[in-house]
């Protein structure tokens, strides 16, 4: 169930090769810059660097993506101290305790303490991933094309009905995804649908094209309708970021609840960071023994925040590679990313490829020492960045969305696709859609599809097939009631009104 030890020490020996080092350090560099500009994201910095992994090891490529996560996740932290504007969404409940922290001048303090409770978050939730994954994994022995079919059935409609506010809207983006993944040859019998006629569609459309198009042209575009001309007043830091044992000590206990949190709730799909930083706030305030210096610029409140916004990292990636079943939106790109590099995640993941998926679990150790290390030295540089124009930030975007798209295929048409999914994006963010579900359809569509195929030629027709497999049914189960809960859940609080 557990890898041996020479499957770890080979894992650990491709995550502290000196090309990974300086690729987790790069990667980063891009995530604390994504995370610490408001209206950057930790998806958007995944989004723009998938081109870059082409050529790469498939170690050495999810290493960049998931350092630059890590990274963006305490980027963030940085102007919500500093500015009281979260970089991302999941740094929000940090402006609770961060912002008031600095106006004290205590700003280098509230830093310090983001970045060591960021570390104790992602290597408490490394951990989990370690220890915890491959038992999952182990299950891949007992899944036939049924329960891969069912398996992805269940992930794209869990996202759908937990984390958008409309079910209607969720499942209108899910199968949206799934018709335009359905563009191109047939898996089994090879014949071409939706092409209209176009050679360039007879092999689909390009996962990367349409990943960067929802995800960074669409960004682009409602950056370009924000007006951002005054220069941020940034608060200045006067007091040390490195802070003393005995500053750590006491809010030990604290970390380790809120990375606790964070890891559990990354694990759920669709309930994302921000939740989990609330909730770890709310729970250490409660069990807090000074819980009426809340609110009040409380270096605790930090420490609670920003464990839990980094344990959220490795429990997403728990579900996403031992399930195929993204966390939040950052490792929905990490699916595709996945998919690039020629890895599929899912069940048989740590079975089949162990030597990358060792190599990278070591290898977030090592990102999110990383992260500690540029934390602490270099995060009042960081913070200038927040002055930066958004016409300069939306013209970096665009130059490497379209030589990242191009690169791949050297096809104009590719660009093509990626300006008309931004588009699409911009359009479905806009209106209350979320494109997470548009994503896992293009993902998920193509293994439901050929796997549904196997099923009914090894039963002969027969449906039956989902219904006596225990596992199939179990998920089939699964997916029913998540259909029907939030129905369930509307009718109880309009009968509670």
């Amino acid at each position: 169930m557990f890898a041996n030890m020479d499957i770890l020490l080979d894992g650990l020996y491709s995550a502290i090769k000196v090309q990974n080092i300086l690729i987790c350090i790069i990667g980063n560099i891009i995530g604390i810059i994504f995370g610490a500009m408001p209206g950057l994201t930790a998806s958007l910095a995944i989004a723009v660097l998938i081109p870059v992994t082409f050529g790469l090891d498939p170690i050495t490529g999810l290493l960049l993506v998931a350092s630059a996560y890590c990274g963006a996740m305490f980027g963030g932290s940085i102007s919500a101290i500093l500015i009281n504007t979260p970089g991302t969404v999941a740094a929000a409940a940090t402006c609770l305790e961060g912002y008031p922290m600095s106006q004290q001048g205590r700003g280098g303090e509230a830093l310090g303490m983001a970045a060591c409770a960021s570390f104790g978050g992602g290597m408490f939730s490394a951990f989990a991933l370690l220890f915890f994954g491959p038992p999952i994994a182990h299950l891949a022995l007992k899944f036939g094309p049924s329960e891969y079919c069912a398996l992805g059935v269940m992930g794209l409609v869990i996202i759908v009905s937990v984390s958008m506010d409309s079910l209607v809207k969720g499942l209108i983006s899910g199968v949206l995804g799934l018709l335009i993944g359905t563009a191109g040859q047939d898996p089994i019998i090879g014949y071409g649908r939706f092409t209209f006629g176009s050679i360039y569609l007879l092999s689909g459309i390009d996962l990367l094209a349409a990943l960067i198009g929802l995800f960074s042209v669409s960004q682009v575009l409602i950056l370009a309708e924000q007006k951002r001309d005054k220069i941020l007043a940034v608060s200045k830091i006067s007091d040390k970021i490195l802070l003393s044992f005995g500053q750590i000590r006491k809010v030990l206990i604290t970390i380790l609840r809120g990375s606790l949190i964070g890891t559990f709730i990354g694990a759920l799909p669709g309930a994302g960071a921000t939740i989990a930083t609330f909730i770890s706030y709310d729970v250490n305030k409660r069990r807090s023994k000074h819980p009426e210096k809340y609110g009040k610029g409380f270096v605790e409140g930090v420490a609670a925040t920003e464990s839990a916004n980094n344990g959220v990292t490795g429990g997403a990636f728990i579900t996403m590679l031992t399930l195929g079943i993204p966390g939040n939106e950052a490792t929905a790109i990490m699916m595709g990313a996945l998919m690039i590099l020629g890895l599929r995640p899912g069940p048989s993941f740590f079975v089949q490829g162990s030597h990358v998926a060792y190599g990278f679990i070591m290898g977030l150790f090592v990102a999110n020492i990383i992260m500690l290390l540029l934390g602490l030295s270099v995060s009042k540089y960081f913070a200038r960045l927040v002055k930066c124009p958004n016409s300069v930030l939306i013209a970096c975007i665009i130059v490497l969305s379209v030589v990242g798209t191009y690169s791949v295929n050297n096809n104009m048409f590719d660009v093509l696709v990626m300006f008309i999914m931004g588009i699409l994006g911009y359009l479905m963010k806009k209106t209350g859609f979320s494109p997470v579900p548009v994503v896992l359809g293009l993902i998920l569509g193509p293994i439901i599809e050929s796997n549904l195929h196997r099923s009914l030629l090894i039963a002969k027709g027969s449906w039956s097939i989902f219904v006596t497999r225990p596992i199939t049914l179990l998920f089939l189960v699964v997916t029913v009631i998540f259909i029907i809960l939030p129905f369930m859940q509307k009718r109880k609080a309009a009968a509670s009104h």
